[in-house]
């Protein structure tokens, strides 16, 4: 393997979030935040990385292979968290490097856990870096490399970066697909801000809560979160992002390209996430409804459909404590953590894609059952699924709930009750950030051991990774050769 490749690689994307630290700086030198100095520090650490990392590597003749696109992209990903950490640090808004990297991890993966307890007094500059390090992290610092920077082996790099069952290509050329993927991710971010500030809301704010609906991501610069904004205009408005921003956004090109709604009206995938949205919502209302805790029917409508809408996007947005809600709402959002949005999306979580193959898939396979002789293949919108699609969504759901049960095991060491294990787990692994129990909203993951933190830490990595692209570096085999 050629490790100069990668590295070379790894300094491009290091570079490019450097670029992005500087938008807050110049944010904290205009405000006198006293954030400047701490994001500067940290830029010129990303730079020297950066540096370092290109002189160690080597643009070498010939396109990457599937193992070094592997390792930049996983390192891509381990620098740019550690990156992220450092104005946390050098700020003194957490006195300690696993604290700051954890909520590096936790910004950069989209993911919205947060180990800082008094946000509100937090340098409005580094807050928007918070903010901001989603809205990379959700399209992918990959994706913006691969639109900015021509460069051999972009197909492997972007395989191994999207996420879903297929590889989402849009025009001929790699870094087409991405410049559009980028382009889109810029328009709904661009539009949301527009209309929060039509909506009443000043810049700061309606920055912060758009690079964080945009992303899927759920750092918000306030303690209670999305309840900070009482408008019911602000609350409708982001609910609807969240749900344009877990959709497929390569279906956005499909429309422009035909000049109609038919490749959404018609796409599998999109109506199953679109039934979830409505049934799951629909429910949790009507739970919270009949618990007799509202005084109205419009305000178990809007905290239902805004928090069926955060969960099923694994944003992680949250309005009220919802550990007070009864059992059978949170359990229900507990299986949306699970399901997350759709493919090539910034959402986390298995994605409905997968779930769409595998349920069609075991439709077929009750009809085999009946009529043995009968060829049924597993179709998706009136096309043959190949085999090997189909075996990569059960090895993924088999390796997703792998990881689960690893990652439960490995807390009730740590003595975590149950509630908070399992929706810890799945909220860290679907990249949705709060649970239930010590890891729910207004919590926070501060008091947990420190054990937990670097569980938790891995989990993030390994969801927004798709699983695969992390833990093949920990077989033998990949070394070989």
């Amino acid at each position: 393997m050629n490790f100069r490749r990668p590295a070379r690689f790894v300094s491009i994307t290091t570079a490019a979030l450097t670029v992005f630290m500087l938008f807050p700086a110049i944010w904290s030198a205009a405000a006198r935040d006293g954030g400047f100095v701490p994001l500067i520090c940290s830029f010129a650490v990303g730079v020297a990385a950066a540096s370092a990392l290109y002189l160690a590597g080597s643009a070498a003749p010939g396109g990457m292979d599937t193992r070094e696109a592997i390792l930049s992209v996983t390192g891509a990903w381990i620098f740019a968290s550690a990156l992220t950490g450092l104005p946390y640090i050098f700020s003194g808004t957490l006195p300690r490097y696993l604290d700051a990297l954890f909520e590096g991890v936790s910004g950069f993966t989209t993911t919205g856990a947060t180990v800082i307890a008094d946000l509100e007094s937090v340098p409005r500059g580094i807050l928007l870096w918070r903010a901001l390090s989603q809205w990379v992290g959700g399209v992918g610092i990959v994706v913006f490399a691969l639109a900015f920077f021509p460069m051999a082996g972009a197909a492997r790099l972007y395989k191994e970066e999207i996420t879903g069952p297929f590889l989402e290509r849009l025009t001929p050329r790699i870094r087409g697909t991405a410049t559009f993927l980028c382009k889109m991710y810029l328009v709904l971010t661009l539009s949301h801000i527009l209309l929060l500030i039509a909506g009443g809301l000043d810049i700061f704010d309606s920055l912060t809560l758009a690079f964080s609906t945009a992303a899927t991501g759920g750092f918000l610069p306030y303690s209670d979160n999305a309840g900070h904004f009482a408008s019911g205009y602000v609350r409708l408005v982001t609910a609807l992002f969240l749900f344009l921003s877990a959709m497929n956004l390569a279906l956005f090109h499909a429309v422009i390209v035909k000049r109609s709604l038919s490749p959404m009206r018609e796409n599998p995938e999109l109506r199953f996430y679109a039934s979830l949205f409505l049934s799951f919502g629909a429910a949790i209302s009507l739970i919270l409804y009949r618990s007799g805790a509202y005084g109205s029917l419009t305000e178990p409508l809007s905290d239902g459909f805004f928090h069926t809408a955060s969960m099923l996007a694994t944003c992680g947005f949250f309005t009220t404590d919802y550990n007070a809600w009864p059992n059978s709402a949170r359990m229900l959002m507990l299986i949306l953590m699970f399901c997350g949005g759709c493919a090539a999306s910034t959402a986390g979580g298995i994605k409905c894609g997968r779930v769409v193959i595998v349920m069609r898939h075991i439709g077929a396979e009750f009809t085999r059952r009946l009529h043995p002789r009968a060829i049924v293949p597993t179709r998706i919108g009136g096309n043959a699924i190949d085999a090997g699609v189909i075996s990569s969504c059960f090895s993924y759901f088999a390796a997703y709930f792998g990881i689960f049960t690893v990652g439960l095991a490995l807390l009730g060491l740590f003595g975590e009750d149950l509630a908070t294990s399992i929706s810890g787990v799945a909220a860290t692994l679907g990249n949705v950030g709060p649970g239930f129990g010590m890891a729910g909203p207004g919590q926070g993951y501060a008091a947990m051991p420190d054990g937990v933190k670097i569980v938790y830490i891995a989990l993030m990595l390994c969801g927004r990774l798709e699983i695969f692209t992390l833990l093949i570096l920990f077989t033998p085999r990949f070394w070989r050769g």
